[in-house]
């Protein structure tokens, strides 16, 4: 089954920001290890903030996209609003108009 994930925060959960990211981190390196794979990660709002150098889990991303051919998409408009176009790490800009498109093509969209 093909899957993909939508992430639209730098967080999971909303109580507490710093435990949020820490879960946020814990997750992409535990799904860098997992067996199951998406076929991309969109990420869109404040989730284009985790393909910065800052992101404490930014290498498991990259192995993710390196090592296991994930797609890493990042909305440009985002990237544009938060002015972090030419700061990101990992990952490539993407358009909304390819978001749907990976969506539309996806078995399972997981948001996050």
């Amino acid at each position: 089954m093909s899957f993909i994930y939508l992430i639209s925060s730098d967080t999971i959960g909303h109580q507490e920001p710093e435990l949020g990211r820490k879960l946020m981190a814990a997750f992409v390196r535990n799904l860098a290890k997992a067996d199951q794979k998406p076929s991309h990660i969109l990420f869109v709002e404040n989730g284009v903030k985790l393909l910065l150098p800052e992101f404490s889990a930014l290498n498991a991303l990259r192995a993710l996209e390196d090592d296991f051919g994930v797609k890493l998409l990042a909305c440009v408009t985002c990237l544009d609003y938060f002015d972090i176009r030419e700061k990101i790490e990992a990952g490539r800009e993407s358009n909304m108009a390819e978001i749907i498109s990976v969506m539309h093509a996806s078995e399972k969209v997981i948001n996050l």
